[in-house]
């Protein structure tokens, strides 16, 4: 079960990374399909951030979530976001993954304990993607 505000929270460690990183965040005053607008005055970006605080009890490895809506969950495309930010909590890992490189997965598995069978392992810590 995920632990209460763990959403709001990892959040604001997205907004604490990516400020470090020299970059504006906004968040949309409405309902929108993200969570952050980031702006490294060449580029805007739209960004989900999703979080994960415990390992796949069925696979190795953790599970993110790529979509929304509940049960009936429906994924994320790329003309609702440009960017996924996972924050794998135990591993302290960020993956800043192009909504190109999942879609239309509902679904993101990450091993940042075991690089070479993580199909995002080149997303880990990205966040250059943000800026180019």
């Amino acid at each position: 079960m995920k632990p209460p505000f763990q959403g709001e929270w990892a959040e604001v460690c997205f907004m604490l990374r990516a400020i470090e990183h020299g970059l504006l965040v906004s968040r949309p005053l409405s309902a929108a399909p993200y969570d952050f607008i980031t702006d490294s005055h060449a580029l805007l970006r739209r960004v989900q951030v999703k979080s994960v605080s415990a390992p796949d009890r069925h696979q190795a490895g953790y599970r993110i979530s790529a979509g929304f809506g509940g049960s009936s969950r429906r994924p994320y495309s790329a003309r609702e976001i440009d960017l996924l930010a996972a924050f794998v909590i135990p591993e302290d890992a960020w993956y800043i993954i192009p909504v190109a490189a999942f879609a239309p997965s509902k679904t993101v598995r990450l091993n940042p304990h075991y690089p070479i069978r993580d199909r995002f392992a080149r997303y880990r810590e990205a966040w250059e993607l943000l800026i180019r």
